[in-house]
């Protein structure tokens, strides 16, 4: 990972900073990983090993249709959905994990916003407020909201029926400082698109600038907190025995 990664937003850094943490928590410098739901070159930009990314909207490095990974079974050592679970309705969730835990040799790591009411009608208000700025829903919140984000209950209804052989469940963020950061860089984006000029020029470097993650401490915990903005779940492939690292995981 270069020093330039703690320039892009926090909110992004993070998410695949601590993926990669999981993935190279084992030493594997030479694993295959599949990311779901990721752009071309965008964990590459955090691991050291082979990243092929796959997603619906052609801005992986492979298209697929969004239920069936056109792949063999056990192709890649870990398999990432980096916030993209919350993104599907419910009822499609455990599939979209099963079809993971078929491609992948090793272990699935699933991250995404962590639900609670807390941050489900803190995502609403984003969402309303940017509808009032921009004319129109922001893209990805309103499916949040017309999804659900993934609560405590959801997350260990997938661990019993995934059929993993052991898991790990990690916390971290804060969904206030998140949203503080989305209103701020909405805000400057409505204000260059009506008034532009050097002033929504500085605006939008302030929001960027207090968005990024060398500005932003990161905390990992074994337990949702009061404020938590995403979780880290790593699932084993059923019948593979958990590396010393997770090895711990199973008593959750």
């Amino acid at each position: 990972m270069t020093r330039a990664n703690r320039l892009l937003s926090y909110d992004l850094y993070e998410r695949h900073h601590v993926v990669a943490r999981l993935i190279m928590a084992d030493g594997r410098a030479d694993a295959r990983v599949l990311d779901v739901g990721g752009r071309s070159g965008l964990l590459a930009r955090f691991v050291s090993c082979r990243v092929i990314s796959v997603n619906v909207d052609g801005s992986g490095d492979v298209s697929y249709d969004g239920e069936h990974l056109p792949f063999v079974e056990g192709a890649f050592d870990v398999v990432t959905a980096i916030d993209t679970l919350e993104h599907l309705p419910r009822h499609r969730r455990l599939d979209f994990v099963r079809e993971c835990l078929r491609v992948c040799a090793k272990s699935v790591i699933l991250a995404a916003p962590f639900g609670s009411p807390g941050h489900a009608e803190s995502e609403a208000r984003l969402n309303q407020l940017y509808t009032t700025l921009h004319g129109a829903p922001h893209r990805y919140l309103s499916e949040h909201v017309r999804y659900g984000l993934p609560e405590q209950a959801d997350l260990q209804a997938l661990i019993a029926s995934s059929g993993a052989s052991s898991w790990r469940l990690l916390f971290a963020g804060d969904y206030r400082r998140e949203a503080a950061h989305f209103a701020a860089a909405a805000r400057a984006a409505a204000l260059a698109r009506t008034a532009g000029g050097a002033l929504a020029k500085l605006v939008g470097l302030w929001a960027y600038a207090r968005s990024c993650a060398i500005f932003n401490r990161l905390h990992l915990s074994e337990y949702p907190l009061p404020y938590t903005n995403r979780f880290y779940l790593q699932l084993s492939k059923p019948g593979v025995a958990p590396s010393p690292a997770g090895a711990s995981s199973a008593r959750h």
